[in-house]
């Protein structure tokens, strides 16, 4: 008597046999993963990857004046850098791998928001970090000379420029506090190579089909990203104050001196793809006491 095969034995059969076949033919691909899963558990390595929001498409969606957050492959690229630096350090080497946003200066490419070269003693670490988190340093256990450092370049920043905030104020209604807040932020307290190389304290973008201006190219959300060049931080000031006074950012006068309304307008006005972009100005202006400039 034969037996004869169901439809279902039959379908099992085909599927065993397909995954015979796949294991032979990519036997050794096979074998390189679980060699990696291996490698990586047993050392106990993390890997992680930032996505960014990239910046909106042209059209009906908003565009970002500056950039703060557009720099989805930066995250990408440090992750890896520190997988694979892990690979070749020696084993009694610690592997610090942080997810504090605030820390991150973009090391893998010539990003906008790079530190220039200064006699910052630690440039790895963003100026802004112990203003947004300022209990990062005793978390971390930085050295005392590294937290003060930081604070100290901080406020050399608002010594140099919170006179020209309230100068732009008072020609422009521009609130102080906010232009503080933002030139702290987008130039990493002036130290970023678009402030230091191109007096660029703003993050700003260059004009359309750049006519009637100077720009360079800082790698931001695609290589054909221009931000402007100034002769001086001063005229860079002066700019920021006329865009946050173009039809755009309209509303923003409605708020008075309510900085944290303007904060987060900005954010809705599409000055940056950042979502915290509002919560980090208003912090920066709480934490360094920046609405004082508004009264004065």
């Amino acid at each position: 008597m034969s037996v004869t095969s169901t439809p279902q034995s039959t379908a099992v059969g085909r599927f065993a046999a397909k995954a015979f076949d796949y294991a032979i033919h990519y036997g050794v691909e096979i074998s390189l993963i679980v060699l990696i899963l291996y490698f990586c558990i047993s050392r106990g390595l993390s890997f992680s990857i930032d996505i960014y929001d990239p910046l909106p498409p042209q059209g009906g969606a908003v565009v970002s004046e500056a950039s703060v957050g557009g720099e989805w492959f930066s995250g990408i690229g440090s992750s890896a850098t520190a997988l694979l630096t892990s690979f070749t350090a020696p084993a009694t080497e610690p592997i610090l791998l942080t997810d504090e946003k605030t820390v991150a200066i973009a090391s893998a490419h010539d990003g906008f928001n790079e530190v220039a070269r200064t006699d910052d003693p630690a440039p790895h670490i963003s100026n802004m970090t112990l203003v947004l988190s300022p209990d990062y340093g005793e978390r971390k256990g930085l050295p005392k000379r590294i937290i003060k450092a930081k604070k100290e370049r901080v406020q050399v920043y608002l010594r140099r420029y919170a006179k020209t905030a309230q100068q732009e104020m008072a020609a422009s209604g521009i609130l102080a506090s906010i232009t503080l807040a933002q030139g702290l932020l987008e130039s990493n307290a002036g130290d970023s190579k678009l402030a230091v190389n191109s007096n660029n304290h703003f993050g700003i973008k260059c004009r359309s089909k750049c006519l009637g201006c100077t720009c360079r190219n800082y790698g931001d959300d695609t290589r054909y990203d221009m931000f402007r060049v100034f002769t001086s931080a001063a005229e860079s000031f002066r700019e920021h104050s006329k865009l946050l006074n173009t039809k755009r950012y309209a509303k923003l006068k409605s708020y008075g001196t309510d900085y944290v309304k303007w904060a987060h307008g900005l954010k809705s006005c599409g000055y940056a793809t950042d979502k915290k972009y509002g919560h980090k100005l208003v912090k920066i202006i709480e934490n360094l006491g920046l609405d004082q400039y508004d009264r004065s």
